[in-house]
């Protein structure tokens, strides 16, 4: 029985097929994580498709297969929300690779999450319109993560419940913990001040007030928290911090 889908959708990955053809990774509101065959799309330039497949752009496509076990093959391709400027500036672009592994990483094919693309294509027009990539990605990533039912635990110090001088946190528990608790283990743990405290119990959307460091702050917590998660540490996190975060490494347990 054929397949055939209709949805909004943006680009995770591209991958080269022989000498004319993509394989694309959509990430689409309804259907979340798919793989498409663009045949032919590389040996046109003038092929509408290949403009529209070349950015991150939010795009409505067209696919149909043969069967459901077998990859799309896309019939159609239009830019419905274009974004150039992303594209223009390093750390934009930075930010934006970062959401594309994280979504890549922790979504399952197929799997519909309306609302993780819905937070992703704002960051992505927050980007575009030239916000500041790093409190806009943290609290992103934060929500994203949230959403995706790997959030932390702030109601109290992992060790003795505390709600009071929380002050450090536990990538191995994903909890928060006091001072008193925690500063034996200090270089072991992850630093919070009273603002990312707050942020990472609001995660204000799509409104934020984190500073510079602050934001810095709470990214660190995410990755670190992201690399447990998905076994590793995510390629495109270390050239991001570089550009944004040139501070030297903290521990991650």
């Amino acid at each position: 029985m054929s397949v055939r889908i209709r949805d909004h959708g943006w680009i995770l990955q591209r991958v080269a097929f022989r000498e004319s053809s993509l394989v694309v990774r959509l990430f689409t509101r309804d259907h979340g994580k798919q793989t498409v065959m663009a045949r032919g799309v590389r040996q046109n330039h003038r092929d509408g498709r290949r403009a529209a497949l070349a950015g991150l752009h939010t795009l409505e496509v067209e696919g149909t297969a043969r069967s459901a076990s077998a990859m799309l093959v896309l019939t159609r391709v239009d830019i419905v929300k274009p974004r150039y400027r992303l594209l223009q500036r390093p750390e934009t672009l930075l930010a934006a690779q970062v959401i594309q592994e994280s979504i890549l990483r922790l979504t399952a094919d197929a799997d519909p999450l309306a609302e993780v693309f819905d937070l992703s294509t704002s960051l992505l027009d927050l980007l575009d319109r030239g916000e500041h990539p790093l409190p806009a990605l943290a609290l992103c990533l934060g929500r994203m993560i949230h959403l995706l039912g790997y959030g932390w635990r702030l109601d109290g110090c992992v060790a003795c419940g505390s709600g009071k001088k929380l002050t450090f946190f536990s990538v191995k528990r994903q909890q928060v913990v006091c001072t008193p608790c925690g500063t034996p283990y200090a270089p072991r743990l992850l630093p919070i001040t009273p603002e990312v405290l707050a942020a990472m119990t609001l995660l204000p959307w799509p409104a934020h007030t984190l500073s510079e460091q602050g934001a810095g702050m709470l990214y660190r917590i995410i990755m670190n928290s992201l690399a447990r998660v998905t076994g590793g540490p995510l390629l495109t996190d270390e050239p991001f911090r570089a550009m944004m975060i040139p501070s030297p490494n903290i521990g991650s347990h």
